[in-house]
Formats: structure tokens, sequence, C-alpha cells
């Protein structure tokens, strides 16, 4: 019953009449990369790819219309790498066999250490003076306490962003779908600190989701992916404070961006600089649409990056 009401009350918060955001660029890469995750730092803007290949942080460069990137950080050259990936892919996780065991889809930091988002298996991995470690966070007891146990979640329904308070040593992970949630995380001891908007509510759209998240002065700022929404959530209050829409492009939609065949969202990054909001699209290989086409002169199956416009206050 609490996850009921809780499901509700969010559900008509963010359902509610959203602003839309004002559209600014959009770039779409130059090769067939599946983009999972943003960030920034400084003026770099960073991703993260969800391919077992994938196993960089990547820098991107813009250029016209299009998006190049190149290895920030090449994670298989780290101390650390090989032994990690080779007991991700030999060990059971929460009594299954992963099919990726190397599925990143989160990626922050504090200063020179990194953190980021292994799904399927849900680790927290830190990179720190070249050395890649899994925290070991013990997040079992979590989802029992809110009646999903692991086992029974998809290994495919696992994390899915990560955003880091770094003058309060927190970090705050997005449980995807099927339950979708939020998980803190205290950096020095690498325990649980509390759980909260845990729901398994679906939508027309399918599971309402967070696919990627934002921290900033307090805030956490959610991507919605299936509802082309940004949800800024007010931590120490505890409560939603206001939510954007980032469906409409320039005389385009969102969901008309690709010729995907599916139904849900396929926005996977977010990140923020104090006048645009970037958003990384994973296309999932699906090509363009003939609106998509005609509109832009480019045919492929190249994911993007979309830039608005960040409202005053937001």
């Amino acid at each position: 019953m609490k996850f009921l009401i809780l499901t509700q009350l969010f559900t008509s918060l963010t359902t509610a009449a959203s602003a839309e955001l004002k559209f600014d660029k959009i770039y779409f890469n130059r090769d067939e990369i599946e983009l999972s995750a943003l960030t920034k730092k400084g003026d770099d803007l960073l991703f993260v790819g969800d391919k077992l290949s994938n196993r960089a942080i990547y820098k991107v460069t813009f250029e016209k219309n299009r998006f190049y990137y190149t290895n920030y950080l090449d994670l298989s050259k780290l101390t650390g790498h090989t032994p990690y990936f080779a007991k991700a892919l030999l060990l059971e996780h929460a009594g299954k066999i992963v099919k990726n065991p190397f599925d990143l889809e989160g990626v922050t930091y504090c200063g020179d250490t990194f953190y980021l988002i292994n799904e399927q298996v849900r680790h927290v991995l830190k990179i720190k003076d070249s050395t890649l470690t899994n925290m070991k966070v013990p997040f079992e007891k979590t989802f029992k306490e809110v009646g999903f146990p692991l086992h029974k979640v998809s290994r495919n329904a696992g994390f899915e962003g990560i955003a880091a308070d770094c003058k309060n040593s927190k970090l705050y992970i997005a449980q995807e779908r099927s339950p979708r949630g939020i998980i803190k995380v205290d950096i020095k001891s690498g325990k649980v600190e509390d759980h909260f908007l845990f729901s398994n509510k679906e939508t027309k759209y399918g599971s309402m989701d967070y696919a990627d998240l934002h921290y900033e002065n307090g805030f956490l700022y959610l991507l919605e992916r299936n509802e082309h929404l940004i949800t800024k959530y007010d931590l120490q209050k505890k409560k939603i404070v206001t939510s954007v829409s980032f469906n409409k492009l320039d005389n385009i939609k969102l969901r008309e961006l690709y010729d995907s065949g599916e139904i849900f969202g396929l926005a996977e990054g977010l990140t923020m600089s104090k006048e645009r909001i970037f958003i990384g699209v994973d296309n999932n290989m699906a090509p363009l649409s003939k609106k998509s086409q005609k509109k832009y002169n480019l045919k492929g199956n190249f994911s993007s990056i979309i830039i608005y416009k960040r409202p005053k206050g937001f």
C-alpha cells in the first residue's frame, strides 16, 4: 500500500503540465557507439557506453551537427581491470549469470576520482590513482526492504545512473525500473544510508524509470526517459520541486527522431551546465526516421546528444 500511495503522489506531480525546454542544438555521432550516460568535468563533456567493448570514459568534440569522441580514460589499462572483469564474467549475481559483465550505465566524479555504474551486476566502480576497484556496496538488504529481492528483479533492469555530492561524500544511484528508485551511499564507508522514491508503476510507455541523475546544490535531477521529463528533487525537504519536458526539438518530437519500433524512451544521459542541459540518446542501433533523415539530411543509426537551454531557477 505504501508503494501505491507514493507512486500515485509522484505520478500526479510529474505528469501535471510540465514546461517544455527550449531546444538549442542536436549533434549526431559519427559511428555506432551507444551512449549510456553523461557528465561534465570542467569544460569536458564525457560519456560512457553500455556494450562489452566500451571500456573507456570518452570525451566529446562537436563539429557542425556531428560529434566525435576519443578516449578520456582507457579502463582496460587500469590496475584491477582484468581481475575485476574476470570475476564479473564468471560469478553469479543474485543467483543469475549476467549476459554482459561490463555494462556501464552511469558516470560521475569527485576531484580526480571517478565513479561508474555497472548495471547488470549492480556494482559501483571506483577509479583512483590509475586503479579500478569495486566498492562492494551491500545493496541486497535495500531491495528486500522495499519489497523487491534482487533475485526477483530483472538483470537488465539494474542501476542506470549515478551522481555525486562531493562536499558531503555521498553518491546517489538510480535503480532504473521494475522497481525504480534512488539509493544513497556514503562514499567513505561504502554503506547504504537511505533509499527513496521507490515505486513499480506502469504507464502507456512502459515502466516508469530513472535513466540518469545529476546532482547540484542540494538538488537531485532525475531523468525519466519514458515520460521525457527531468524532475528536480529537493534532498533536504524530500520533495519534488518541479519537472520539465524534453520531448520537443525543432519542429520534431524526440519520439519521432528514430524508427525504433518501441514505445519506451531512448534518453539515457543527463548533465547540466549553468546555461545548458545535455541529453544523451541511446538509439539502440535504431535508424533515423524518414522524418529525421529529411530534416537533418542524414541517414544512419547514430546516437545523439541534444542540448536545451536551461530555464532560470531550474
